[in-house]
């Protein structure tokens, strides 16, 4: 699509929006339809590691827009946007940070950058589109989606459609897919799907089933498909050990003749979680066979690599600790720990969270970089990021 095309689709689509809001606030009795969404301003703070030291400030305005339209008692149509407008040093330091913002893995563009400059960029992407059927025990799903099969909170094999990168703490609704998706409810603790993300090339396609089940008071998924060239196997389980929260996951991903490569590949996570007087705690390991061994490997893999079920973190052993709970009725805290043991990666993620009034919060986030200098085998700080976040919501 060119570029003028996708400008005239795009002014569309916000003049539908406008129109929407403005209908749905003079309405004097309910519509067959709903309007959400939330503004956010992140203002951040980013410190590099040796040897530059260097401090840059950025600036993200994001909008957020939900739309969703029922016709008919089966049917729904759903059609999200997110609207971002960076600008500051590391905007105009970073020459690829507008190639890096404009990633959506999906058949269709529907992203557009309104404007690209040197410190300046506006970004607009369509991450949810589909309608949706339903019919007594049968689901159908066509459009960009979200399919989430995994059971973690930080590291999920088995979800083989929209793997998400946990540091990203601004992407709450988390990527989707352009798939199309068939679920029945064989009853009401058990269900079937059959997914596809399609693609042009054959080896970067998804298609995978998922028959969820509960078993001995535990909640069960096996899942077996195609994903990118690879046949994969995967396991799920969510239940307790007495007062204790116990999940886990496990994927197989075996190459076949359109495998990129001909290296097999196990990721596997398990987490318990416990709620302590009013603090919740969470402990999680991984496991990735491909993961890097080499010092200092992992920290440059966070930003380098493409995460995907096969690669979740850079590193063959992984481990995570989270805390958090209110420390007044207004204010809630919560903290994160990553150690990466093979490549000596430390990771320190303290947050807090005051809501100022109704629909009205406000966030501030750090997260801090260590690890092991290949070079010196010391352990040093490799960078450092400070945000603070004011959200509205609508």
């Amino acid at each position: 699509m060119c570029a003028s095309s996708k400008h005239a689709v795009f002014l569309g689509l916000l003049m539908f929006c406008v129109l929407t809001i403005c209908f749905a606030q003079e309405a004097k009795k309910p519509k067959p339809y709903a309007v959400r969404g939330y503004v956010k301003y992140l203002p951040s703070t980013s410190i590099t590691g040796p040897p530059i030291n260097e401090v840059f400030t950025n600036n993200l305005l994001h909008n957020r827009f939900n739309f969703q339209y029922f016709p008919h008692k089966n049917w729904t149509v759903t059609f999200h946007a997110r609207n971002r407008l960076f600008w500051g040093e590391e905007t105009k330091l970073n020459p690829q940070f507008a190639e890096l913002v404009d990633q959506y893995d999906g058949l269709v563009d529907l992203s557009v950058r309104w404007v690209d400059r040197s410190s300046v960029l506006l970004h607009s992407v369509v991450d949810r589109a589909y309608v949706e059927w339903r019919h007594k025990k049968w689901e159908a799903r066509l459009g960009r989606q979200r399919i989430n099969w995994g059971i973690n909170t930080v590291w999920n094999p088995n979800d083989l459609f929209n793997a998400f990168n946990y540091l990203d703490f601004d992407y709450e609704e988390r990527p989707g897919s352009d798939a199309a998706r068939l679920t029945y409810y064989i009853g009401p603790m058990s269900n079937l799907q059959i997914a596809v993300v399609p693609d042009t090339q054959l080896n970067r396609s998804v298609a995978a089933a998922y028959y969820g089940f509960n078993r001995w008071n535990y909640d069960w998924q096996v899942i077996s498909g195609y994903y990118r060239g690879d046949a994969t196997l995967g396991l799920g389980w969510a239940g307790n050990l007495k007062d204790a929260g116990f999940k886990g996951e496990v994927s197989w991903f075996i190459p076949t003749a359109q495998s990129p490569d001909s290296q097999q590949t196990v990721n596997a996570s398990m987490a318990v979680d416990y709620l302590f007087k009013g603090v919740y705690l969470s402990a999680a390991t991984m496991y990735n066979s491909r993961g890097a061994t080499q010092p200092g490997t992992a920290a440059g893999g966070l930003v380098g690599t493409e995460l995907s079920p096969k690669n979740l973190f850079p590193s063959p052993w992984s481990f995570i600790i989270t805390a958090s709970g209110q420390a007044t009725p207004l204010l809630s805290i919560s903290g994160a720990v990553i150690y990466a043991t093979e490549n000596h990666l430390l990771i320190a993620s303290p947050s807090a969270t005051y809501s100022i009034v109704t629909n009205w919060d406000l966030d501030l986030i750090a997260q801090v970089f260590f690890s092991q200098n290949p070079l010196t085998d010391d352990f040093q700080h490799q960078g450092s990021g400070v945000f603070l976040r004011l959200k509205w919501s609508y």
